[in-house]
C-alpha cells in the first residue's frame, strides 16, 4: 500500500472517511453489546444454558476477528477500492444473517446465523483501517481514536433501543430490526472512496503476473490464476512476521487475554445486573454508561500517543491495571450506583485498550508491508480469546449461579496482561540501554 500524501483538498474527504468508519463501528459494537440485552431471551425462549447462549453470541465476535487476517489482506490485494468493496459486501451479508437469526429455534441455529453475521462484519472491521492509513499518515492515532469512538456510541444507543424493541416486538423482532439497521454499513463503505493517488488497482497484475498479464483480453487459465492468488495470499498474510518480530508473538498472547475479557464483559454486563434483580431497562442502561466511558477512553488516548506523553506500551499497562480493578471489585457491587461506576470505568478502559491495540499492532509491524497483516493477526488472536471468554463466564454462572466468579476470572486476565506488558516493556528498555552504552564505548 502506498503512503504518499494525498492532495490537500482530499483531506476534507478524509473527515468523511472518519465518519464512515465511525458509523460502521457504531453498528458492529452496538450490535454485539445488544446481545447482552438479548441474552436472557435466548436462554429462556430457546431453552438453553448461559454457557450455550454465550457460545452462540460470542461466535459473532469470534468470526469478526477470526476472518480479520484474510479480509485485511484482501483489502490490500484488491487495490485502492478493495476495502470499500469488502465493507459494502459485509454490510449486506451481516444484514441477511441478522435477519435470519430471528428465525432460530435452537441455539445451534442461532450460533450459525450469528457466525455468518460475524463474517459479514469481519469484512468491515479491519478493512476500515485501510482508508484511514491512506488519508492520515501523520495523525493516524487521532483519526483512529475518533472513528473508533463510533463503537462506543453504539454501545450507548443500541442496547436501550434493543430493550425497547424487545418490549414492543419481542426478541425476534428486535433481531430483525438490528439486521435491517446493519445495512447502514454498506452506505458507510460506499463513502470510503480512496484519494486519487491510490486509484491504481494492483490485484490484476499481482494475480496475473507483472510481465505476463493477459494480452488482447485473453485471460489465464483458471488454475493458473488460483495458484497465483493462493501464493500471493500466503505472502500477504505475512506469517513470517511471527519469526522476524519476537515482540509480535508476545503481544499476540496478550491480545488473546484481552479478547477473553472483551467478550465476557460485553456479553454478561447486563445479565450480571439482571441476576441481582435489577430491572431490564436499568440493566440495559449500564451498557450505555459503559458506552459513555468507552467514548472517553477511545478519544483521550490519541492525543496522549500523538504528543508522546505516554508510549503505547506504558499506556496499555495503565489502562489494563484500571480495568482489572473495575472487574475485581464486581462482587462488592450489590447496589446499582456502584454497578454504574464500575461499568463506566470498565467501558473507559476497554475503549482505550482497543484503540491503543490498533496503534501497537501498527508499530509492531515496523514495515509498511506488514501493517494490514499485523492488524489482522491481532484481531484473530483477540477473537480466539473471545471464544474462551464468552463460554467461560457463562459456564461459571451455570455452575455457581453467580456471574461474580466470571468477572473475577476476567479481572485475573487483566492483571496478567498488565504484568506481561510491563515485563516486555522493561526488557525492551533494558536492551535499548545496553545498545546505547555499547555504541558510546
Amino acid at each position: 500500500m502506498a503512503t504518499q500524501k494525498p492532495p490537500s483538498w482530499e483531506k476534507y474527504w478524509g473527515l468523511v472517511v472518519v465518519f464512515s468508519r465511525f458509523s460502521a463501528l457504531f453498528m458492529l459494537l452496538g450490535t454485539y453489546k445488544s446481545f447482552g440485552v438479548l441474552m436472557d431471551s435466548y436462554i429462556y425462549d430457546l431453552d438453553t444454558s448461559a454457557a450455550e447462549a454465550g457460545t452462540a453470541t460470542v461466535l459473532f465476535f469470534a468470526f469478526v476477528y477470526f476472518t480479520a487476517p484474510i479480509f485485511g489482506v484482501l483489502a490490500d490485494m484488491m487495490g485502492s477500492n478493495g476495502a470499500r468493496i469488502l465493507i459494502m459486501l459485509g454490510g449486506i451479508v451481516s444484514t441477511i444473517a441478522m435477519c435470519l437469526s430471528a428465525l432460530s429455534t435452537t441455539w445451534y441455529q442461532l450460533a450459525f446465523y450469528l457466525s455468518l453475521a460475524g463474517v459479514g462484519y469481519g469484512m468491515v472491521q479491519v478493512p476500515t483501517v485501510a482508508p484511514l492509513l491512506m488519508y492520515f499518515t501523520d495523525k493516524f492515532g487521532l483519526a483512529n481514536s475518533i472513528s473508533a469512538a463510533g463503537g462506543a456510541v453504539g454501545m450507548i444507543v443500541l442496547p436501550p433501543l434493543t430493550e425497547r424493541m424487545i418490549d414492543n416486538y419481542g426478541w425476534r423482532g428486535a433481531s430483525m430490526l438490528l439486521g435491517v439497521a446493519s445495512l447502514h454499513t454498506t452506505v458507510a463503505g460506499a463513502l470510503m472512496r480512496p484519494p486519487s493517488s491510490f486509484k491504481e488497482k494492483r490485484s490484476y497484475q499481482q494475480i496475473y503476473g507483472k510481465d505476463d498479464a493477459p494480452q488482447d483480453g485473453t485471460p489465464y487459465e483458471s488454475l493458473t490464476k488460483v495458484k497465483r492468488f493462493a501464493k500471493l495470499m500466503q505472502e500477504q498474510l505475512s506469517i513470517d512476521v511471527f519469526r522476524k518480530r519476537p515482540r509480535f508473538v508476545v503481544y499476540q498472547f496478550i491480545f488473546l487475554l484481552a479478547g477473553v475479557q472483551f467478550a465476557g464483559w460485553h456479553l454478561f454486563l447486563v445479565p450480571n445486573a439482571l441476576s441481582q434483580d435489577i430491572a431490564l431497562f436499568d440493566a440495559a442502561f449500564l451498557a450505555s454508561i459503559g458506552g459513555i466511558g468507552n467514548i472517553i477512553g477511545r478519544a483521550f488516548n490519541g492525543p496522549l500517543l500523538d504528543h508522546n506523553i505516554f508510549s503505547d506500551a506504558m499506556l496499555f499497562v495503565l489502562i489494563h491495571l484500571v480495568c482489572a480493578l473495575s472487574l475485581l471489585l464486581d462482587p462488592l457491587a450489590t447496589e446499582y450506583p456502584l454497578m454504574a461506576v464500575l461499568a463506566f470505568w470498565a467501558g473507559l478502559t476497554i475503549g482505550a485498550s482497543y484503540a491503543v491495540t490498533i496503534v501497537i499492532a501498527k508499530n509492531l509491524a515496523e514495515e509498511e508491508k506488514y501493517i494490514m497483516a499485523a492488524v489482522g493477526w491481532t484481531h484473530f488472536f483477540m477473537g480466539f480469546g473471545a471464544v474462551i471468554g464468552g463460554p467461560l463466564v457463562g459456564a461459571t454462572f451455570d455452575i455457581t449461579g453467580y456471574y461474580h466468579v466470571g468477572f473475577l476470572l476476567m479481572g485475573g486476565c487483566e492483571l496478567l496482561i498488565t504484568v506481561c506488558t510491563f515485563i516486555e516493556l522493561m526488557q525492551r528498555r533494558y536492551t535499548q540501554d545496553l545498545r546505547g552504552r555499547y555504541l558510546l564505548m
